[in-house]
């Protein structure tokens, strides 16, 4: 991890925590994900930002809700492999 907090190919520690918590399945709001990865709602709005803009998470308009996508998945499997 940089002084940024970036960690090598999954962007910031929020980004990392945000794919986390997506990981397991299911969709959740970014209130129930910042409750869960114990991150601000500004540092979870700007890492959903970023991941979807990446192509990692997507969301569910309709319900406001966030799943992770399979290259989002690819990506936690192989940042654990480390």
């Amino acid at each position: 991890m940089d002084s940024r907090g970036y960690r090598m190919g999954t962007g910031t520690v929020a980004e990392s925590e945000v794919l986390g918590v997506l990981a397991p399945g299911g969709m959740l709001t970014a209130g129930q994900i910042a409750a869960e990865a114990q991150l601000t709602s500004w540092a979870v709005r700007r890492a959903i930002g970023q991941l979807e803009s990446r192509g990692l998470i997507v969301a569910n308009p309709y319900q406001a809700r966030w799943s992770i996508t399979p290259r989002g998945r690819s990506l936690v499997s192989a940042s654990k492999g480390r």
